[in-house]
């Protein structure tokens, strides 16, 4: 994405060009304490991704925080370490970015444009092979389109299955996947039954192995089959709102959260929902599963609340407010890592 700066000149104002997919994130002590879009763990390292390419990683349980060498200024929105080594993240303008050492340093795999370059190549390409699949002129307009428009639609979410395979989702039914590493992506939006092009938030492992659900905009939740490879709607969601969060409980259910705070829960992969029992508040953001067993849930307003019977039910705990929130993990020691507007934040978790 091309944004306009203005660098002083003699004798007037000059604009300039830079280009957030060229230029690297900038060092800043201040980099803890700015947006904070995720927080992770892996292994012993947590990670925390954020505003103009920042990507932070501590390895004493969130006391201090290490800037990561990132070759991009784009928002980096989600990251995954299938190994202790090898770990991808993904954001704004379509980016897809690969660490090989742990997190330290970060490379540039693929991005928006060559999301709409390669995507016209293969869809016109299947359109030829199957010139009576009606998908495939949509397909083309719509990646014609992006072409047009340039790098401006985000990756919401990467999963990665081992080193060789991720999965990545996000605006506008953008849909890749990868089994070489990363060396070369596919768009896979023909393969998921996503009509609309509804964008696509969150998505985890379902109990039966191979299997996972990709959850949306407008109710939109997938069950998805690795072997497959295909994506099938499920329209049983009591709800046309938008599912940002979820979280697997112990018993192999799936709550989920979104809009206005709702809550839904399933036990069998989507077929029937019951609606959690939980206070008003804001948009649910982000979801986990504490060691204990227990389930964490944050909102957009800075809400914190807590599920002791496997996601049946959420209260509120007594947290300091510290803002509005986007993330969460677990931290040592009974303690929550809070991400959002004011950067991160160590609470103790009452039990």
């Amino acid at each position: 994405m091309l944004a306009l700066v203005f660098a002083r000149g003699s004798p007037a104002w000059a604009e300039q060009e830079f280009d957030v997919l060229t230029q690297p994130a900038v060092a800043s002590p201040r980099a803890p304490h700015a947006l904070v879009y995720a927080l992770r763990k892996f292994g012993d390292r947590y990670f925390a991704t954020g505003i103009q390419g920042h990507i932070l990683y501590s390895d004493d349980g969130g006391e201090t925080w290490n800037q990561a060498q990132v070759p991009v200024r784009s928002g980096i929105l989600s990251i995954d370490f299938p190994t202790p080594e090898q770990g991808w993240a993904v954001g704004h303008e379509g980016v897809i970015l690969h660490s090989s050492d742990g997190g330290k340093t970060w490379v540039k795999q693929y991005d928006g444009i060559q999301y709409a370059q390669e995507g016209v190549a293969q869809y016109r390409e299947l359109a030829q092979q199957d010139p009576d699949n009606e998908l495939y002129p949509v397909l083309i307009e719509e990646m014609e389109l992006a072409l047009e428009q340039g790098a401006d639609k985000p990756f919401f979410k990467v999963k990665c299955q081992n080193d060789k395979r991720c999965n990545a989702v996000g605006a506008y039914g953008m849909s890749v996947v990868t089994f070489d590493g990363g060396q070369n992506w596919e768009n896979t939006m023909y393969r998921n039954e996503n009509d609309n092009f509804n964008h696509m938030f969150d998505y985890a492992p379902l109990p039966t192995p191979g299997r996972y659900f990709i959850a949306g905009e407008a109710g939109l939740f997938l069950i998805a089959d690795i072997n497959q490879r295909k994506a099938h709607r499920t329209y049983s969601v009591p709800w046309e709102g938008s599912l940002f969060a979820s979280a697997a409980t112990g018993d192999g259910a799936i709550v989920m959260g979104g809009l206005r705070g709702r809550m839904f829960r399933t036990a069998d992969e989507g077929a029937t929902w019951t609606v959690v029992d939980k206070p008003v508040t804001s948009s649910i953001v982000a979801a986990i599963r504490l060691s204990d067993g227990r389930l964490v849930a944050v909102s957009a307003a800075g809400e914190v609340l807590v599920s002791s019977d496997k996601g049946y039910s959420f209260a509120p705990v007594p947290i300091e407010y510290v803002g509005p929130l986007s993330s969460v993990a677990e931290g040592p020691a009974g303690t929550l890592l809070l991400g959002g507007l004011k950067g991160i934040h160590k609470v103790a978790l009452p039990r």
